[in-house]
């Protein structure tokens, strides 16, 4: 009996807790392949941790090694029902024959944020093209950044020389000038790069976008000083280009326990979502429309059906409830609202008003 086959019949709990015995009345549990432990996909880990951890759900987030990894561990690694994935690992495994057989067993939940291009460079280096033939730090072979690196460079037809240390050590290197330029994939801001020392002569350098990019990754992305107050300018901004990142699930068998887990996280998850773009949370959430598709993925059925009844273009609020809802999104300091991400605040709004909250 495969890993995954032993998952089909013992909860996560059990599986996580060893020689351990449990009560009945444990809460659900779910593992989540996260990222670095500072690095954006980690930090919506935790997130969703802080937000859907209750007597009843119980969120393990699991500290990871990027997408390609992430994709290997939800196909195989006892306990882990989602992971963080940028869209192009997916395609990448498909192409490459990576875990042949396996790949249609990966599903998703919702297209979350994008994950923006850095190339923090030394002062010398002006445009990408500089960097041919000199040393440029890409993160850990099998990690997202380091794939799309790769794909991007080789698009551009630039060929410099990949170092493959973690991004933290890699900025060190930049530092010193052991190095020309350290990439990193994330979502804005990167904790990494914000709190970057000032007076280095560090800064970043532009990744624009042109036909050939854009079959597979996303134009318009802008680093700016209010992110990144020690390497952009005040006032300028940085051009650069993203890649979409996916909550993607494992597809367990309809009648399995932990498919009927997953339809509980997706109901809480969808509902509580409100509570996500409300500080400290990573701001990347306001990015995020839980009804966008993910051209190339299949979405999980529970997940499709929870969209298809929450469907957007309810009537209005009246005049006094809408004043309500208006402070309420104000106390949770929740700004520039989707129409999606709108109906489904005032479908929990309207929860907590039902309940005398």
């Amino acid at each position: 009996m495969n890993r995954r086959s032993l998952l089909s019949v013992l909860p996560a709990a059990a599986v996580f807790a060893g020689r351990r015995s449990f009560a009945a009345n444990q809460p659900v549990t779910i593992g989540i392949m996260g990222g670095e432990i500072d690095g954006t996909f980690m930090r919506i880990a935790t997130d969703l941790t802080s937000v859907l951890n209750s007597n009843d759900l119980r969120m393990i987030p699991v500290v990871g090694k990027g997408s390609l990894q992430n994709i290997g561990d939800l196909l195989h690694l006892p306990g882990v029902d989602l992971a963080m994935v940028a869209s192009d690992a997916l395609a990448y495994a498909q192409a490459n024959h990576l875990y042949p057989g396996e790949l249609s067993k990966i599903e998703y939940i919702c297209k979350l944020y994008d994950n923006d291009v850095h190339v923090c460079a030394r002062p010398e280096i002006k445009t990408l093209a500089d960097l041919q033939g000199k040393p440029v730090n890409i993160d850990v072979d099998g990690a997202g950044t380091n794939l799309s690196s790769r794909a991007i460079f080789k698009i551009l037809g630039i060929a410099p020389d990949f170092r493959t240390d973690e991004p933290t050590i890699g900025q060190d290197k930049l530092r010193r000038g052991e190095i020309a330029a350290n990439v990193y994939l994330g979502g804005r801001p990167i904790r990494l790069f914000a709190t970057a020392p000032a007076g280095t002569g560090l800064h970043f350098i532009p990744v624009p976008s042109n036909e050939a990019l854009e079959k597979v990754y996303l134009p318009g992305g802008q680093l700016t000083h209010a992110d990144y107050s020690t390497l952009v300018p005040d006032g300028d901004s940085i051009e650069t280009i993203g890649v979409g990142v996916t909550l993607a699930v494992f597809g367990w068998n309809p009648s399995s326990v932990r498919y009927r887990n997953l339809v509980m996280f997706v109901n809480e998850f969808f509902t509580k979502f409100p509570e996500l773009l409300k500080p400290p949370h990573h701001p990347a959430w306001h990015n995020v429309n839980l009804a966008a598709a993910q051209p190339g993925w299949v979405r999980f059925p529970p997940a499709e059906a929870w969209l298809a009844a929450h469907k957007p273009g309810a009537a209005p609020p009246a005049a006094d409830a809408q004043s309500q809802f208006d402070a309420f999104l104000t106390q949770r300091g929740v700004q520039q609202l989707t129409p999606a991400q709108r109906d489904a605040t005032w479908a929990y709004f309207q929860q907590l008003r039902a309940q005398g909250r």
